[in-house]
């Protein structure tokens, strides 16, 4: 989130995300490309690379239009003001463009190296060709290593910010998402307290689904979305929720939403202020799921507490594109297991069930006692379960050599076995342990990415320091971050990393998770994260909580009148919360709040 408030506040000024001197057509030969599934000889959409033995980047004209929009209203000549042909890649380094199936670009006679992407669970494609004069053409056959969605698990990005406004934008960007293999891409209009006009879609529901085979095209939106509570995503509604009167009052959201059929949970790891947001909404069952890895950065802690809180939420991934620069669309992703075929109806279910893994990458299975991610385990007394599962991966792009098994929060490290499983790796384990208590277990997994580029740092890209100053103050002053996660805005090295939604286990006699020792010391800490919450709207304090609200009508800021209009509100909202909260610390037998969605 930190340099996504710097990109908002330089976009503000005007400044582009697209490149001064974009490459093109490197000569006159032309170099005919066609990208192929190796299993049906059908042509497919791809992320497609070109590079001349000197080190020149090829890009036709006819790539597929990338449009790089975040935090402004799309301008009157949009696309073409927000449009590249060319994706600069940060995890290659390199100059890449997207193609529909087959391109032609033109070259200069010599060698070439073509190299081809196509998301997750396919293999790179790599093809060599010698262009003469009068040209060449070459075909790239691409073949999986896995598939997910023969074992009904389907992949997903929650969190793309792309404009929707006619039938070929639907063509494009369908188009696109395929070349990331994404099975769900959803396309969040963006919003603020003042306006509810970003990356804007055609409509909600049904009437806004686009559907090219298996793969959607699925409008949501991040609005509520402020410094003060957190950015908000709701998944599926059929209809746009825009309260703004009620903005800082998130209930005043989730609760139209959810009679819109949609989910409702948060963005960014449900860090920084996030957190008070999930102390206010969790208890009382408004939230269905948090955004546990982007960014390049897998972040667990605010949804390990909800779930040693005994509150289900499901973890989910998206990439913010094109708003986080440090991704492309899919690179975090997370999949869903549904019953049947692909729809939304069967994927909120999914979600809504617990029935999800994320991943930028090793893909994973789980099971506790022979049952699967999302489900429950029952045990009449202590004793021991079978844990068994596998981590699959693609050797030319992650290394993994072990994995986690997560107990209430708590790591145990796994004994397994690498052996190679058709052109993908797979580490297995199949293991017992013992449960005293009633918890959760979930499988994390946390490798390397050896091949992907550093992530890029604020200091290295050029930005005066001005903007750095600026950047830090906001990240600071507006999010909120505590201690353990200062690490978030510091990490360089990539990694390769997933994590399983949770298996519940019973054990008969013993508390139920979160009502336990552990688990009533974490409701008593909320406790007081509540009051503390409560004290920034004390009228000696309240009018400190405003920032950066002056920036433009697309930040995040909330007014102090809006907050003052709102308090009632939003403070008998803590006191629900704390109330639950508060009988849970002392052992009271669990209430039962509203189901999560």
């Amino acid at each position: 989130m930190h340099l996504r408030l710097l990109l908002i506040v330089l976009l503000g000024l005007g400044v582009t995300a697209c490149s001064e001197d974009p490459p093109g057509p490197t000569g006159d030969a032309p170099l005919r490309i066609r990208v192929v599934d190796a299993s049906t000889g059908e042509p497919i959409p791809a992320r497609v690379e070109v590079r001349s033995a000197t080190g020149e980047f090829a890009v036709p004209p006819t790539a597929l239009l990338v449009t790089l929009e975040c935090a402004l209203a799309p301008p009157s000549d949009w696309p073409e003001s927000v449009g590249t042909r060319v994706l600069d890649n940060p995890h290659t380094g390199t100059p890449q463009f997207y193609m529909n199936g087959e391109i032609e670009v033109g070259v200069a006679p010599g060698p070439h190296e073509i190299r081809v992407e196509r998301g997750i669970e396919w293999k790179l494609g790599h093809a060599s060709v010698e262009v003469g004069d009068e040209g060449a053409s070459v075909e790239v056959r691409l073949e999986r290593w896995a598939n997910e969605p023969a074992r009904g698990w389907w992949g997903a990005d929650d969190h793309i910010h792309l404009t929707r406004r006619s039938g070929e934008d639907n063509d494009r960007i369908s188009a696109w998402m395929q070349a990331e293999d994404l099975h769900v891409a959803n396309l969040l209009q963006m919003g603020t307290m003042q306006q509810h006009d970003v990356t804007p879609q055609p409509a909600f529901g049904p009437d806004g689904v686009v559907r090219s085979g298996n793969h959607l095209l699925v409008p949501g939106q991040e609005h509520p979305r402020t410094h003060f509570l957190g950015h908000t995503i709701t998944l599926g509604a059929n209809e746009r929720i825009d309260s703004r009167d009620t903005y800082i009052h998130y209930e005043s959201t989730w609760a139209p939403a959810r009679e819109a059929g949609g989910l409702s949970g948060f963005a960014h790891w449900g860090a920084g202020v996030a957190n008070d947001g999930l102390a206010i909404d969790a208890p009382r069952g408004w939230i269905s799921f948090i955004e546990v890895l982007q960014f390049e950065w897998p972040y667990y802690q605010p949804w390990y507490d909800m779930l040693n809180l005994g509150i289900r939420v499901a973890p989910t991934a998206g990439t913010d594109f094109p708003c986080g620069p440090w991704s492309i669309p899919g690179r975090e992703r997370f999949y869903a297991q549904l019953d049947g075929d692909l729809s939304v109806p069967a994927w909120l279910d999914a979600i809504r069930n617990g029935r999800t893994f994320v991943t930028n990458g090793p893909l994973v299975d789980f099971r506790v006692d022979g049952v699967g991610i999302g489900g429950d385990v029952l045990l009449g007394a202590p004793g021991e379960v079978r844990v068994r599962g596998r981590v699959r991966f693609d050797p030319d792009r992650d290394r993994v050599d072990g994995a986690e098994l997560i107990v209430n929060g708590r790591g145990i490290a796994l004994e397994g076995v690498l052996e190679p499983e058709g052109s993908g790796m797979a580490w297995r384990f199949d293991q017992r342990v013992r449960v005293e208590t009633s918890s959760w277990l979930a499988l994390r997994v946390e490798g390397d990415k050896p091949n992907d580029q550093p992530l890029r740092r604020l200091d290295a890209m050029g930005l005066p320091q001005w903007a750095l100053d600026l950047s830090a103050n906001i990240a600071d002053g507006a999010q909120g971050f505590d201690v353990r996660e200062k690490w978030l805005i510091e990490r360089v090295d990539p990694v390769a990393a997933a994590h399983t939604a949770p298996i519940w286990v019973s054990v008969a006699g013993t508390p139920r998770v979160g009502h336990g020792p552990d688990g009533r010391a974490l409701a008593a800490s909320y406790v007081e994260r509540l009051d503390a919450f409560a004290d920034k709207l004390s009228d000696e304090r309240i009018g400190e909580q405003p920032i950066w609200d002056w920036l433009t009508r697309y930040s995040d800021g909330v007014s102090e009148e809006h907050l003052r209009a709102n308090r009632p509100a939003v403070l008998r909202s803590v006191g629900e919360s704390r109330s639950l909260l508060k009988q849970q610390a002392g052992g009271a037998a669990p209430q039962k709040s509203q189901p999560n969605g």
